[in-house]
């Protein structure tokens, strides 16, 4: 049976226009974080995981992915959040043959977020005329799951971490997952969603990948200067606790954002907690 690898492209920061938002208090940019796509392959056939968000975005992933002359028999989305699957259109242009897949909770998510294919308004607001068509194409993914070469890639139902009906993906002969946003590695993390009990809920996604036993953890969203190291579990799992002390004893924006910026001086993008602290406080 062939052995199978894995690689990852990170699509930069984009920026983000920031009209509708309040301006980040330091003075610094609004921006969207870096963003991992994966491609596992064997000696003929691949799947990529998480396309992107822009259009620019998805033809470099496309570009990049043509590069390891394999067969992309399947496009696998781990979450309904735009910016991990807006770019499947320009994508698919690409590999045309490519069937695109989530599960089935997920694939409604989709549907329930992009009605009828119109990209959701905050994405369109946040990066106007950068986002492609948008249909949502995916299936629930099949009873007996995927492959590549005979060998096996096992999705998870991860319930909420950053939204609604999260997974991730295990690659068994690799020992490694492919989070989405279960893991984050060293980027600030997205919490607007967190609500009363999203917090508890990401940390029980968070044991559900370090149950799987992985050696190795791609990030939905991660430092691409880093490796992809299973520490970065616990590393998540520390930035919530630390969230949620933040968020229970904060009266402002302000507050939380300055708590969580010095807690994690080295985590790119502070803009998303920043963000994070405009969905909480109104003021």
């Amino acid at each position: 049976m062939t052995s199978l690898a894995y690689a990852v492209h990170v699509s930069p920061m984009q920026p983000l226009a920031s009209a509708a938002l309040p301006p980040r208090p330091d003075g610094g940019p609004m921006l969207w974080s870096p963003l991992s796509t994966t491609l596992v392959y064997g000696s003929h056939e691949a799947i990529l995981v998480d396309p992107g968000l822009t259009a620019e975005q998805g033809a470099a992933v496309a570009k990049w992915a043509a590069g390891f002359n394999r067969t992309i028999t399947g496009i696998y989305v781990t979450h309904a959040h735009g910016d991990h699957w807006y770019a499947t259109a320009p994508v698919r242009e690409q590999f045309p043959d490519a069937q695109v897949w989530a599960t089935a909770e997920t694939v409604a998510e989709m549907e329930r977020t992009t009605p009828g294919g119109q990209p959701n308004p905050f994405w369109t607001a946040a990066f106007p005329g950068l986002i492609g068509d948008t249909p949502v194409i995916a299936e629930a993914v099949p009873e007996d799951g995927l492959e590549i070469d005979g060998q096996s890639l096992v999705p998870h139902a991860a319930g909420h971490t950053d939204t609604e009906h999260t997974t991730f993906l295990h690659v068994p002969s690799l020992d490694l997952v492919i989070s989405g946003d279960v893991i984050y590695n060293q980027v600030h993390q997205y919490l607007s969603e967190a609500g009363e009990h999203g917090i508890d809920s990401w940390l029980h996604a968070i044991d559900a990948v370090a149950a799987v036993g992985p050696t190795t953890v791609v990030a939905g969203h991660k430092n691409p200067d880093r490796g992809d190291p299973a520490s970065i579990i616990g590393d998540t799992r520390d930035y919530l606790h630390a969230a949620a002390e933040a968020l229970a004893v904060a009266t402002s924006r302000m507050e939380y954002f300055e708590t969580m910026v010095r807690r994690f001086p080295a985590w790119l993008n502070p803009g998303i907690a920043w963000l994070t602290a405009v969905g909480r406080w109104s003021e």
